[in-house]
């Protein structure tokens, strides 16, 4: 009799926990997927978002499509420049004005090209050259022009320095 009983009871004990272990199959793997798609979803998303913020568009009048300026943002560079008590740091940040949207899609491509001419630029800077003023007004007006070859069928209006920073 006693053996009877306990056999009820492992059916009574061993019934649920089965039904917990075939439920656990089934939504285990179902919470790992919506886990998964959701963290792709939200990798894309901020991927998209931080290359929707490379430009901005700015229309002077609402009447026309001509007064537009659309604003690409370069990428930083960090280089170093020759200085008298040795390497110093240069950190600046560039931002080109381009005169509308479709040159803002030429410019994309372009970018990496545009880029390497910044840079091959300012290793051949030193720091005096860069002192001052004029030494500033020198180098932002000598890479208009060097942009602007490089970018040669693309007219670029004028480029603004979001950061600049020469450290030691």
């Amino acid at each position: 009799m006693i053996d009877d009983e306990d056999a009820e009871v492992e059916e009574i004990v061993e019934g649920p926990h089965i039904k917990r272990k075939r439920l656990m199959l089934i939504l285990l793997p179902l919470l790992i997927v919506i886990g998964v798609s959701a963290t792709i979803f939200f990798v894309l998303k901020r991927q998209q978002s931080a290359e929707s913020e490379k430009y901005k568009i700015v229309q002077y009048s609402k009447d026309s499509q001509d007064n537009v300026s659309v604003f690409y943002d370069m990428p930083e560079v960090v280089t170093s420049v020759k200085g008298r008590q040795g390497q110093l740091e240069l950190k600046f940040k560039l931002n080109l004005e381009l005169a509308s949207v479709d040159d803002l899609r030429v410019i994309e491509i372009l970018a990496p090209k545009l880029n390497e001419v910044v840079i091959n630029h300012t290793i051949e800077l030193t720091a005096d050259e860069l002192s001052g003023s004029t030494g500033l007004y020198w180098f932002k007006e000598e890479l208009f022009y060097r942009l602007n070859v490089a970018a040669a069928p693309i007219k670029i209006k004028n480029i603004n320095f979001n950061s600049f920073e020469l450290q030691k």
